[in-house]
């Protein structure tokens, strides 16, 4: 494997930057077995950001967006939280501990997953790292909302529905605009809570800087 990024930090701006060095090289076909673009360790469960002591890192919904996102573009899952705390690992033990969203990240059929939908509309993130560099290091834009997918073999694929705005807001995913998805789809299926939506779209309120990852079947 081999890193594609500057080392990432507990901040919801720093995985998304680092997330946009993944997603720049798939159309390349650039990450691959032997060959994985690595997105720099897991933040999940750092009990500090950028800012120190008085900084929480990230909340347990970014947390959450943090871990599929790295699942579904295939980087390597290193975990680099406190594991001997057992308080830490019980609040996200499962996060990591999800099987089907492990299948994915493990999951290989010639595609080592992207983006397929954006907002037109980037947002600004920051943090204390980035402030504190007094503009030697920019904010970071990335999309209100995007849509990432991984086909995971037998006609099914995964997709990451992502919304990184303040608010709840409701994505629409088409079973049409999903590629790799077969003529024969006919369900989405949550890998977080196992819900089940038939027809040909699956809409879902995600919440604030939230993600619903599913398995399309």
């Amino acid at each position: 494997m081999y890193r594609s990024s500057v080392d990432v930090r507990a901040s919801y701006a720093s995985v998304l930057y680092n997330l946009g060095t993944v997603l720049i090289l798939h159309p390349s076909n650039l990450s691959y077995p032997g060959c994985w673009a690595y997105a720099d360790m897991l933040q999940v469960g750092c009990q500090h950001g950028p800012g120190g002591a008085a900084d929480p890192g990230l909340s347990i919904e970014e947390t959450r967006t943090h871990f599929a996102a790295w699942a579904i573009v295939s980087s390597p899952l290193t975990l680099s939280h406190d594991v001997n705390n057992a308080t830490v690992t019980a609040q996200v033990w499962d996060i990591i501990s999800n099987t089907e969203v492990l299948a994915v990240n493990q999951a290989y059929f010639g595609d080592s997953g992207g983006r397929f939908g954006e907002s037109e509309v980037s947002l600004e993130f920051t943090d204390a790292f980035i402030e504190r560099s007094n503009g030697v290091h920019a904010r970071v834009a990335a999309p209100e909302w995007q849509l990432l997918y991984k086909p995971v073999g037998a006609g099914k694929v995964a997709v990451l529905a992502m919304n990184s705005q303040e608010a709840p807001t409701t994505l629409n995913v088409h079973f049409d605009a999903v590629p790799g998805a077969s003529v024969f789809t006919r369900s989405f299926v949550s890998l977080w809570c196992g819900l089940c939506v038939c027809g040909g779209v699956a809409s879902c309120v995600s919440g604030l800087r939230w993600c619903l990852p599913i398995g399309i079947r």
